[in-house]
């Protein structure tokens, strides 16, 4: 039995890796963009259902360009194997190409890339904020919007201090609202058919969650767990790093906006464990 594919238009497959979680929802999506001269997005973790659920996303068609949305290993993991399988050019941000050490294209803010033989236009867009490396990509005729893990189908993204720049997330943010997108395919979850909508309350949501966390420093909360655990409801234990990488990304952004904060027990990534916590958000997991 050959792997699930979603049909998403005419021009749009998907396919959903086999690595549900808290962080990845029900899998890394990865997307065949085109027909007959294609772009496949973020083929996904290297595992060993890759080249399974590749060759049925990919079925027919001539994939021209491996292109990644970030270097987190849950979408970028499969995609040197994949690119040279598949005698594929690897092309993505310069930062991406440098996080998972391969040689390939780098894609530029704005570029637009030719699907079967110029007849669609990707445009390339620079959305860091999740992480410095990532990009999203917008189908210029249907008006689709690649995410990555910029915006999710379900539930919010985590914005990995000190890779993530919560400034920088919230102007991305801003950025995409502005293209008014058709619809968003996300890295994860379902996709989102009134996108707009969403991606205010992300914004929305952003600015709540920081004047949450001023308000608890103002009250008095010493470490980054007691904010935790004064600002979010009670979590599931393996998400309670993500919460407080989010919550050292808004303490950053806080002092740029000028706030002067004390000393918060916590807030430096310097600390037993950083290299785990780098370790678990590059992984998506």
């Amino acid at each position: 039995m050959s792997w699930p594919v979603l049909e998403l238009g005419d021009e749009i497959r998907c396919a959903v890796a086999d690595n549900p979680g808290l962080m990845t929802l029900d899998g890394t999506r990865s997307y065949l963009i085109g027909r007959d001269h294609a772009i496949l997005l973020d083929p996904g973790p290297e595992s060993h259902e890759l080249d399974e659920r590749v060759d049925a996303l990919v079925r027919g068609s001539r994939v021209e360009l491996v292109c990644l949305t970030h270097g987190h290993a849950d979408h970028a993991g499969g995609a040197a194997r994949t690119s040279r399988r598949l005698g594929a050019t690897l092309a993505a941000s310069a930062g991406t190409l440098s996080a998972i050490g391969e040689e390939g294209r780098t894609l530029a803010d704005g570029e637009k890339l030719a699907l079967d033989d110029g007849g669609s236009l990707l445009r390339v867009l620079a959305t860091p904020g999740h992480s410095s490396d990532h990009l999203a990509y917008l189908l210029v005729q249907s008006g689709d919007l690649f995410t990555g893990d910029l915006v999710l189908g379900s539930g919010t993204a985590m914005i990995g201090d000190p890779d993530g720049h919560m400034g920088s997330y919230l102007a991305s943010l801003e950025r995409l609202t502005e293209l008014h997108p058709r619809r968003i395919l996300p890295g994860h979850g379902d996709p989102v058919e009134d996108p707009v909508p969403l991606l205010r309350e992300y914004h929305r949501h952003r600015l709540e969650r920081e004047r949450q966390i001023k308000e608890a420093v103002l009250e008095g909360m010493a470490s980054v767990a007691e904010i935790r655990e004064r600002v979010y409801d009670a979590l599931p234990a393996d998400l309670e790093w993500a919460a407080e990488s989010s919550i050292r990304a808004h303490l950053k952004h806080l002092e740029e906006m000028g706030e002067r904060l004390p000393d918060i027990q916590g807030r430096s990534m310097d600390g037993p464990g950083h290299v785990e916590l780098a370790e678990r958000a590059r992984h998506g997991a």
